[in-house]
């Protein structure tokens, strides 16, 4: 049993063990005021995932359920095709590669057999569409004679034959395909081609496949930037990536049917001179407001050309011209204890004729999404490791065939 521990009078005086008593309360109180902020810190730091900060999502616990985003309310209608919706379904075609008659089987009600019937093929048909994936050698023969003065002649290989064995434009284009549009590595390109075709290719052979292909890209590529210089509304952004392990930064100017990428290891005016589309462009630009990457100063205004009334139609400039500016942006004085959002009001406050631009043309866009998407795609690339080439981004937007592309790409290079 545990012993009562014995009271004494305390020798101190009162006022002493008073204010004693008070600094010990304070120092207590200082203490769990601490340990109430670290259990704040540490709650929100459990509830943080890719949703609501900046963690990738491969670190979210498969066991926890993300929070519905969307704001759609249950329409009440059965889930698929709604009434009275124009249908699409596949058409048969008029000349089948194979044709396969099913022959009658089995014994008729009657007692007669099946084989013995008279057979007449019907009005019903069905197809079934399929996918052959096979590895096609053709092999080159040239012959030799001797002409009537008795001169040797030997005819000579087609442009581009140079080796015993080698691969042929398909599975150049093949590899190029795979890697720069779908965004697979050079190992598990190799691993496709061996797998389905029996091709045995090294991750070195597909990467000089890809170097084939971008030695001849200076024609489409100047053709993008002039139409790019051009085109009334572009968008721009950057993003880091890493070259040779040192930082690089991808600035692109796209359209929704052109694209065109540039890296450098600035982010700044010496970037965007060297990148040599935006000094000459006289149209509308859709890029981020950012502070850091300040525009050379003979730019020409993003918006000059653009807000005027004659882009707007009749209809709607009514409603466009008594749109006032938002009270937010309009000048206001200064607090000593801003919010959070300040800056960005301060920020916006002085462009924001530019900012507000796309109440006055409908041809500016509202945000910057396109320029996302297109810098979106080289991040995911980034990932998987490799790089990735504007040109097929340009013919994929334009509903062009790559793969084919690519092939004849590859006829051109092995005719010189």
């Amino acid at each position: 049993m545990l012993e009562q521990p014995t009271l004494t009078h305390s020798p101190e005086n009162p006022d002493d063990e008073l204010k004693r008593l008070r600094e010990w309360v304070a120092e207590q109180t200082a203490l769990i005021e601490h340990l109430r902020e670290r259990i704040r810190e540490l709650e929100a730091h459990l509830v943080k995932d890719s949703h609501n900060s900046s963690r990738p999502s491969s670190s979210d616990s498969p066991f926890k359920k993300s929070p519905p985003r969307s704001q759609r309310q249950p329409s009440g209608r059965k889930p698929g095709g709604q009434p009275g919706r124009r249908g699409v379904t596949r058409s048969l075609v008029d000349y089948p590669d194979q044709c396969v008659i099913i022959p009658l089987t089995g014994t008729c009600a009657c007692g007669r057999c099946g084989t013995g019937i008279s057979a007449t093929v019907p009005a019903e048909r069905r197809q079934v569409v399929e996918v052959v994936i096979q590895r096609k050698v053709i092999e080159y023969h040239i012959v030799g004679g001797t002409c009537a003065y008795g001169r040797a002649q030997r005819s000579i290989f087609p442009a581009g034959i140079e080796a015993p064995v080698q691969y042929g434009p398909s599975v150049l284009a093949f590899a190029v395909y795979m890697t720069q549009d779908q965004l697979l590595t050079y190992q598990r390109t190799a691993g496709v081609l061996n797998e389905l075709v029996g091709l045995e290719s090294s991750p070195g052979t597909l990467q000089r496949a890809v170097r084939v292909a971008a030695t001849r890209r200076e024609v489409p590529v100047n053709t993008i930037r002039r139409a790019l210089i051009t085109a009334p509304v572009a968008h721009a952004d950057e993003t880091g990536r890493r070259v040779n392990g040192n930082l690089y930064w991808i600035h692109v100017l796209s359209t929704d049917r052109l694209m065109a990428y540039f890296p450098h290891p600035k982010r700044g005016a010496e970037a965007l001179n060297a990148f040599g589309l935006l000094v000459p462009f006289v149209g509308v630009q859709a890029n981020a407001l950012v502070s850091e990457a300040k525009p050379p100063k003979h730019f020409p205004p993003a918006s000059s050309s653009a807000c005027g009334p004659a882009t707007t139609p009749s209809s709607l400039k009514p409603k466009l011209a008594i749109l006032p500016v938002p009270a937010i942006l309009a000048p206001a004085g200064e607090s000593n204890n801003p919010p959070p959002a300040y800056n960005l009001i301060r920020r916006l406050r002085k462009p924001r004729n530019k900012v507000l631009c796309f109440l006055t043309d409908l041809h500016v866009p509202l945000d910057n999404n396109q320029a996302e998407r297109d810098l979106r795609r080289l991040k995911f690339k980034q990932k998987v490791s490799g790089c990735f080439r504007s040109c097929l981004s340009t013919r994929r937007k334009q509903s062009d065939n790559v793969f084919n592309l690519l092939i004849l790409k590859f006829l051109l290079a092995f005719q010189g």
